[in-house]
């Protein structure tokens, strides 16, 4: 009897040691967790499995039989387009789109280009100094023991309110892979000067988006009023083409937007649906081409052609080409 009961007294000693020990792992795993997410609001990290992830859905577009490039407006003020926009300063772990590349660019983690009219060049040459970047936009920032520290609220994503995006429909002939990439971003910023009656748009700089789409994985947007869950991310967002967005130019030879050759607002709106039916045809093309016979026809012909094929063969003469081949 005395075993019986020692025998438990130990059971039940080693098994609330046991619980206080997990108890103590699991609070302090959320204490890592909390601090995890605090660290969140003011930098932003990648993961191993965000860079396995980027190397795998990166789509190289090199070697495509077609391509369109079209470039498209984003307006912020869109619904459509209300997850890049929100929240306007860091909350609770969330960040918009603007502040995301902000901060990287800051941590010197990616690089962004000088925006230029009329074309984009991705080259050292071209990259933009952060310190004169500031400077020029007159963004508060401090100077501490030589590096730049910019609170979340100078950040002026709030005056960021719309996009340029470079984005290119391919198709592949070896994998009749048909996609669309989105392969750069330019932030813009509206701004009202002292003596004018109306904003003004100031592209700031070009960003490939391959420099942000690991990063772009890992933000959680809500992307519905109707479910608030935040179920899809940045990436998601422009990987399935969730944007509202107007066409303002496509790649052609003369390098002309469509208001350098559009003269009526009611001309350039004909031309971006005549540009968006091509994309759209094009992509219904693809596929309504290969059975232009319905099934059954296509057996009863061929078994007609058999027929005809035997008795030409019996005959001995009268086989042309084709019959043979068959």
């Amino acid at each position: 009897m005395k075993t019986k009961i020692l025998t438990f007294f130990l059971t039940f000693t080693i098994g609330g040691l046991f619980f206080n020990i997990s108890a103590q792992e699991t609070a302090r795993e959320r204490i890592n967790r909390q601090q995890q997410g605090t660290q969140s609001n003011t930098s932003v990290g990648l993961s191993i499995r965000a860079e396995q992830m980027n190397r795998t859905q990166s789509a190289d577009i090199s070697d495509a039989k077609w391509t369109r490039v079209v470039y498209r407006y984003l307006d912020l003020s869109k619904e459509a387009n209300a997850p890049l926009y929100y929240p306007v300063i860091p909350e609770q772990g969330r960040m918009n789109l603007f502040t995301m590349m902000f901060k990287l660019l800051s941590e010197n983690k990616i690089k962004a280009y000088e925006y230029l009219d009329g074309r984009e060049d991705f080259s050292d040459e071209y990259a933009i100094d952060f310190n004169e970047f500031l400077n020029r936009f007159g963004i508060y920032y401090e100077n501490q023991n030589g590096n730049i520290v910019i609170n979340d609220v100078d950040i002026p994503s709030n005056e960021v309110q719309g996009y340029y995006i470079k984005e290119a429909y391919f198709f592949e002939t070896g994998t009749s892979n048909y996609g669309l990439k989105t392969v750069a971003i330019c932030p813009i910023i509206h701004r009202q000067g002292d003596y004018e009656a109306s904003t003004t748009r100031y592209p700031l700089f070009w960003i490939p988006y391959d420099e942000i789409r690991p990063y772009a994985l890992r933000m959680p947007i809500m992307t519905s009023s109707l479910n608030n869950t935040m179920t899809g991310t940045i990436d998601d967002f422009f990987r399935k083409n969730n944007y509202d967005g107007e066409i303002y130019k496509t790649t052609n030879p003369r390098n002309l937007a469509i208001t350098q050759y559009a003269s009526t607002p009611e001309a350039m709106k004909a031309e971006q649906e005549r540009i968006e039916k091509q994309l759209t045809d094009f992509e219904k093309n693809l596929w309504q081409k290969t059975d232009t016979i319905p099934p059954a026809k296509q057996q009863s012909k061929r078994r007609i052609f058999r027929k005809s094929s035997a008795k030409s063969t019996s005959g001995g003469s009268g086989n042309s080409m084709r019959d043979r081949r068959y």
